[in-house]
């Protein structure tokens, strides 16, 4: 897997401005922020996500996605969505906050954290969810966030192992009333040690 490519700088939250784009995989896959009309493209991504998911047996998202989850991650946070030529093949949203999830965190200091939500992919890119995950890590640390935080449905197993696999630590459980009753697995990767601050990253 490629490692992500800007195609220019980041502005400080670690997000990028409607004009910019990164680059994947050799300048085929493009990263863009989701714009004005571009919600319906992400719920299509994530309602084949689940479908898929619901032919396997798996638990996962509800179908189909709703479209104030979307948005509401957009109002505290971006979304970013992933094209190869013009069609869009995945997406993920960063937030800066997730009282759902993982409480208020008064003790921590601002930015300590970003959260990662609806990371997918269509499965005619299957391989690509890494580059994404992997692209997530790099916005958040440019933002100065010390970790990236996630939550994945407790009893699937397989996506356990693969949050797992690529460095991220279990945090814990817990029960969330959302979507229906279902339980969640929680899941935190530091991206600086301990009493560092982030060095500045270039482009």
């Amino acid at each position: 897997m490629s490692k992500p490519e800007p195609r220019s700088d980041s502005d400080s939250t670690g997000s990028l401005s409607p004009d910019e784009a990164w680059t994947l995989e050799g300048g085929r896959i493009r990263v863009t922020t989701v714009g004005t009309g571009e919600v319906e493209l992400v719920t299509a991504i994530l309602d084949e996500a689940a479908l898929w998911l619901e032919s396997r047996g798996l638990p996962g998202w509800p179908r189909p996605f709703p479209v104030d989850w979307i948005q509401a991650g957009i109002s505290v946070g971006t979304c970013y969505l992933a094209w190869d030529g013009p069609m869009p093949v995945g997406t993920f949203t960063l937030q800066r906050t997730d009282p759902t999830f993982w409480g208020i965190r008064a003790d921590e200091p601002p930015n300590y954290a970003q959260y990662l939500h609806r990371l997918a992919i269509r499965r005619s890119h299957e391989g690509l969810g890494r580059a994404l995950l992997d692209l997530a890590q790099r916005l958040a640390r440019r933002s100065g966030a010390v970790c990236l935080r996630l939550d994945c449905v407790a009893a699937n197993p397989g996506i356990r192992r693969y949050y797992e696999a690529a460095g991220f630590e279990h945090r814990g459980d817990i029960d969330v009333m959302r979507g229906g009753s279902w339980r969640a697995s929680l899941y935190e990767k530091r991206l600086v040690p301990l009493n560092r601050r982030p060095l500045a990253e270039g482009p």
